[in-house]
């Protein structure tokens, strides 16, 4: 059994509250990704790796996604190429108190995607919009003082209360786990 690389326990251990697991990530697929609404109005490709898949546990994404979180993958805006139908905005004030873009497909209603104010070059996508998602699983964990009880992390995501990081601490975990050149990856 391997040891936790954060508290040195046996493979299964509950830090910051949460339940950590030993696993083995699937490669990151080969891009550009695919995906779309539910009814197919609107539909993206992503050309750009990953930044970071970022489990939200928060109230709002909570209840934004009618699940016990939101599954993110952070993306350069430039990195996504968007085709297809109109798309609704719903603006709301984020947990963080900047604002938030959300937009949906105007047809089926589905949430594609978050563009959070403060960093107007990224683009959130809801990552249960991609037609593979399989391979999404998450890197990092904010607000995870709202997680379900049953929540579960792999032990080497970072698992953050709140949100006292930063986006870009996120995104190095995810270049910890997925270095340039793994595959997916342009580099």
């Amino acid at each position: 059994m391997q040891a936790c690389p954060l508290c040195g326990s046996g493979a299964v251990c509950h830090i910051g509250g949460m339940k950590r697991i030993a696993m083995t990530r699937p490669p990151l697929p080969k891009l550009p990704l695919e995906g779309g609404c539910h009814c197919g109005a609107v539909r993206y490709s992503v050309t750009a790796k990953p930044r970071a898949v970022n489990a939200c546990h928060c109230k709002d994404c909570q209840r934004l996604s009618g699940a016990p979180f939101g599954l993110f993958l952070h993306l350069a805006k430039d990195g996504v190429a968007i085709s297809g139908g109109a798309r609704d905005t719903f603006r709301r004030i984020g947990s963080s108190g900047n604002g938030i873009n959300v937009e949906r497909c105007a047809v089926c209603g589905t949430r594609m995607w978050h563009l959070p104010e403060a960093a107007p070059d990224l683009l959130i996508l809801c990552a249960g919009t991609l037609d593979d998602s399989r391979w999404a699983i998450p890197t990092s964990h904010i607000w995870i003082e709202h997680a379900a009880a049953d929540a579960v992390a792999a032990e080497d995501a970072l698992v953050v209360e709140s949100f006292q990081t930063t986006r870009p601490a996120l995104w190095a975990r995810f270049s910890e786990i997925y270095p340039a050149g793994a595959d997916g990856d342009a580099a």
